[in-house]
């Protein structure tokens, strides 16, 4: 019988091509200001403020039907929190992604996150559990004394925001907490995300994929901030004109004096614009007034492997 010989090109995808990415939920994580860090008070862990924000929360019913509310969510948040918090969140939210286990309604909670409101209980929510070093890895932070004590801060801090909301076509109205956690001395830690941040894991809510490896390669806080805000409404291979203003709006949403928007618009414009322009998978064309942000498909590039095969 004749052999064919039949040779094909195999794609390869180079090592250490391991993409580092959060799933973040876009109604109760995505919120401007909620990581922007107020002048600095005495005992600010102890002050909080209110961060108000309008939703659409937009699900499926048990036919499928699509189904849109109006909420309401008032976030109150400690005034420590910043962008190096977020990144401590991310953090968690991915290694949640990778290792978390759901609580099925139909199975018991976990003593030490125990509710006693009963429909609490039928929502989806997850845990994790982790070491602390993991935490401080996916975070961009080294592993010394001073990062574990901040680690310590701001896992206190972001256990310490509430949710405040109103759904204002149902009626019903409430108050959770973003984040619960419990830590061992022997540096291990159980944590409770959020019921959105639980569905945003597996896909249950609108979610943005946010590349680790970019944020964490972005020096400048105020440019870690658009980063997140850009990849939650330029997903890959969008592109969209927007003004200076706009941007401005997205870092900074504390109110300021003139001469200190002047000094936001040129922070932006010499050094946050250039530095994501820099990322791989952006790229960012300015003018006088806004600029061209796009959000680029990254292609891995393949090797090649030739290989014959022989059939009879």
């Amino acid at each position: 019988m004749k052999k064919d010989s039949i040779t094909k090109v195999v794609e390869l995808f180079p090592e250490g091509c391991e993409t580092s990415f959060a799933l973040y939920d876009t109604h109760t994580a995505l919120t401007d200001g909620l990581f922007e860090p107020t002048k600095k008070v005495k005992g600010a862990e102890y002050h909080f403020r209110p961060v108000v924000r309008e939703v659409k929360i937009r699900w499926k019913d048990e036919k499928g039907t699509q189904r849109e509310n109006d909420v309401t969510l008032t976030f109150v948040v400690p005034m420590t929190l910043n962008t190096q918090a977020e990144s401590i969140l991310l953090a968690i939210v991915k290694l949640s992604g990778l290792d978390g286990l759901r609580i099925e309604p139909d199975q018991p909670c976990l003593p030490i996150f125990d509710t006693a409101e009963q429909d609490a209980r039928q929502k989806a929510r997850v845990h994790t559990t982790c070491r602390k070093y993991q935490i401080l890895k996916e975070a961009g932070m080294s592993d010394d004394t001073l990062n574990y004590k901040r680690l310590n801060f701001y896992l206190e801090a972001l256990a310490s925001i509430k949710i405040k909301w109103k759904n204002h076509n149902t009626g019903w109205y409430g108050m959770s907490h973003f984040m619960d956690y419990a830590a061992n001395e022997n540096g291990s830690l159980i944590i409770q995300l959020n019921w959105r941040l639980a569905g945003a894991m597996f896909g249950n809510y609108y979610y943005t994929v946010i590349d680790l490896n970019e944020r964490n390669a972005l020096g400048k806080d105020a440019a870690k901030t658009l980063h997140r805000w850009f990849s939650a409404h330029l997903w890959a291979g969008k592109s969209d004109y927007l003004l200076y203003d706009t941007l401005i709006g997205h870092i900074w949403t504390q109110e300021a004096t003139a001469s200190t928007q002047r000094w936001r618009l040129a922070t932006l414009k010499n050094e946050v614009l250039p530095e994501i322009s820099n990322l791989a998978g952006w790229t960012v064309k300015m003018d006088a007034r806004g600029a061209q942000i796009t959000h680029l498909r990254q292609q891995k590039q393949p090797t090649t492997k030739t290989i014959t095969e022989n059939h009879d």
